[in-house]
């Protein structure tokens, strides 16, 4: 289900991606790469994604890595894309508009 954006939520993602956001994730959808690498707010398990720390494979309280980017950056991401970030390539899972300009999804790794 898509939630239709309200206009008062429209600059909420830029403030929740300069807060908490990082730059340099490279996201594919459809097979087409992004032109270029976007914002994204990664979670996991401990608050971070780390390569080589199990995320997105069962692990001892077994939480899904998430990322959350600005729905304009991501047009029509969709289950399956892909996004490589810090080094580390994931499988985008689930992706959800939020109704406030961001799309949230979990992770698998690639």
């Amino acid at each position: 289900m898509t939630i239709p954006p309200h206009p008062v939520f429209g600059d909420m993602p830029d403030a929740f991606l300069d807060a908490l956001g990082e730059g340099g994730a490279d996201v594919t959808i459809g097979g087409v790469p992004l032109p270029e690498p976007v914002r994204v707010i990664a979670r996991g398990p401990f608050g971070a994604i780390a390569p080589d720390a199990g995320y997105g494979e069962p692990g001892v309280n077994g939480m899904t890595p998430k990322a959350s980017f600005a729905e304009v950056d991501v047009p029509g991401l969709k289950d399956g894309d892909t996004m490589v970030f810090k080094g580390v390539a994931w499988k985008i899972r689930e992706p959800l508009p939020d109704g406030r300009g961001m799309v949230r999804c979990e992770l698998e790794r690639a």
